[in-house]
């Protein structure tokens, strides 16, 4: 009996339903291979858009790092740019209340042009300001874009011309 199983019609059954199967196993796993080349690029895609978030941010990261490390202390760029707008109105301040100084001393003295430069002390006031002003722009330059960088340290040059510091021309 066991060997007209192991030989007989049973066997041979077994044998082609085994190979039957495998067939299909095969155009199965042939199937879902298309469908995982078809569907490549949108996985690709997929992966890369979480990839591509962690790049942008931690480049963000990294750079604002970078720049708390060359200040020394760990300030946030709101907190840097408040800073120097209060810095910037400092300077306005300090030219508007010279020149007012400059014109009460005009209406005494008619003599006095209204071109007067600035005092020493004055000067001195002025020049600290802005030299503060341009150590945070300085030391926070990579959340500022380069060129307008420049673009401030031309302006300051052009305001700071040598022996022509009157408080009407920078007004």
């Amino acid at each position: 009996a066991i060997r007209g199983i192991v030989r007989g019609k049973v066997a041979q059954l077994m044998l082609i339903q085994i190979q039957q199967l495998k067939a299909d196993l095969l155009q199965a796993m042939d199937t879902i291979d298309v469908l995982v080349d078809a569907n490549r690029l949108n996985v690709q895609l997929i992966a890369g858009i979480p990839a591509l978030l962690i790049v942008i941010y931690g480049t963000r990261a990294a750079l604002l790092f970078w720049s708390n490390i060359r200040m020394k202390n760990f300030r946030l760029p709101h907190d840097v740019h408040s800073e120097m707008s209060d810095y910037l109105k400092k300077i306005e301040e300090c030219l508007v209340l010279s020149n007012y100084q400059l014109d009460a001393k005009c209406e005494e003295r008619p003599t006095i042009s209204s071109k007067e430069c600035l005092r020493p002390k004055e000067m001195g006031e002025l020049l600290l300001l802005l030299h503060s002003y341009l150590n945070l722009l300085d030391y926070m330059s990579p959340p500022f874009p380069s060129k307008q960088c420049n673009s401030i340290h031309q302006s300051v040059q052009n305001l700071l011309l040598q022996g022509q510091m009157s408080t009407t021309r920078q007004l």
